[in-house]
């Protein structure tokens, strides 16, 4: 079956950057009428999934990957029954491997991202450069944190005990670097943050050594409890948050 064949007639392509940010476990479960998560994936996807040790990070990776795929399905105007067939593929910026690196799709841009039981997936226009991350806010931040991400400001203006205002800093960056496509080649550190004009939680990312990075937006986008997300496009707005009903198999109880 061709992606072509699952075109959704009478429904056109999304304009702009959406985005969707689920529970493991509820993707999981909209995919268990039409053959499980594990229908929605390449024999190498699937691979890579039961080559996890843990359970839950094989639930994480799976998800994650499901709804990149589906999403990107909804960005090219496609029913969920394309998914696994497009040709989603990896491309690095920094060192040309096909290995890892942004996802590549013909027509579109994606990124997705994973944590802790909590799955995220964008799609946009192909000049779009998306980039998101979401993270588990933790209880205490990794050694040497201050210094690995945030700025001198930053760091100043931030009190220490401020963990979540620390962690979108994280976030945000982590969002704009693989909206560039060269995730932490480049120190967190190394990019400044700054408020700009429009809806609450926009950004700019400033590296003035680093014009892959230079002067790109970010949003601070609705998450989870317990939850931070971002993500980071060039030039195409605001996201715009996905319901479920919209890119799962079924509505299910996801919401």
């Amino acid at each position: 079956m061709s992606p072509d064949a699952g075109r959704s007639h009478g429904v056109g392509t999304p304009v702009g950057v959406g985005f969707v940010l689920l529970r493991s476990v509820d993707v999981q479960k909209a995919c268990s009428d039409s053959g499980g998560m594990g229908s929605y994936l390449t024999p190498a996807e699937r691979s890579a999934r039961d080559a996890f040790h843990h359970p839950k990070d094989a639930l994480d990776y799976a998800a994650s990957h499901v709804l990149l795929r589906l999403m990107a399905a909804h960005q090219l105007g496609l029913e969920a029954s394309a998914a696994p067939y497009l040709e989603i593929t990896r491309h690095c910026v920094s060192c040309g491997s096909v290995d890892h690196g942004r996802p590549v799709l013909a027509g579109a841009s994606l990124s997705l991202s994973r944590s802790h039981g909590v799955a995220m997936a964008a799609a946009g226009p192909v000049d779009a450069f998306v980039g998101v991350d979401v993270e588990q806010i933790p209880a205490q931040l990794f050694a040497g944190f201050e210094d690995y991400v945030l700025t001198a400001k930053a760091a100043a203006d931030l009190p220490q005990e401020d963990i979540v205002g620390r962690m979108r800093h994280w976030v945000a960056k982590e969002a704009v670097l693989k909206s560039a496509g060269i995730g932490l080649a480049v120190a967190p550190s190394a990019v400044a943050l700054t408020e700009r004009k429009g809806p609450v939680g926009s950004l700019r990312a400033t590296c003035p050594q680093e014009p892959r990075v230079h002067g790109r937006d970010v949003y601070s986008v609705p998450a989870l409890p317990g939850y931070l997300a971002a993500l980071s496009s060039s030039g195409w707005g605001a996201p715009r948050q996905c319901h479920a009903h919209e890119i799962l198999p079924t509505s299910s109880t996801c919401s």
